[in-house]
Order: structure tokens, then sequence, then C-alpha cells
């Protein structure tokens, strides 16, 4: 009856997903931005992996993904704080 709708299935979703968050990452460029969009693919990966019936995979990936993320943002802050102290030093006159 409607065929724009058999297009909307979990796979096809999923993979709009990821896509958008694999454009946003590299598309913006605030860390904390990279971070939600890096999120977005997570979703859409898992997503992806549910789909083609890996179960045992998406839940490890379920698993891993949180830690990634935190990991991810603790890079992100030691970053800022190095970006911040050579700046400080380079205000200051002082060769870091």
């Amino acid at each position: 009856m409607y065929p724009v709708l058999d297009l909307i299935n979990i796979t096809t979703v999923s993979a709009a997903v990821a896509f958008i968050g694999a454009a946003g990452i590299i598309m913006l460029p605030k860390p904390i931005d990279k971070v939600i969009m890096f999120a977005l693919l997570q979703g859409g990966f898992i997503g992806m992996v549910v789909a083609a019936k890996y179960l045992d995979v998406a839940m490890v990936a379920a698993i891993f993904d949180p830690v990634s993320t935190v990991i991810f943002l603790i890079a992100i802050i030691k970053l800022n704080e190095i970006r911040e102290k050579k700046q400080k030093s380079q205000e200051e006159g002082v060769i870091a």
C-alpha cells in the first residue's frame, strides 16, 4: 500500500543513525559535540548488529561502548588541561 514504508525497518534506521553520527563526528568542531555524535554512531552500530542477529556481539558492544565513551571523555578533559597550561605559559612568556 505504501512502498516508502517498506524501507523503514531496523536496518535502514540504524544505518541512517550511524551515518548521521559519523558525519557529525567529521563536521562538528567541538570535542563534546563529537562525543554526542559518537554515542549516536554507537547506537546505530548496535542496531545494525542486532538486525543481523549477532546478539552476542551486540551484547559485548553494549557493554564496551559506554566504557569507550568514558575513556574518550577523559582524553578530552586531559587535552583541554594541556591546552590551557600551554596557553597560560605562552601568555606568561615561558616556553614549555
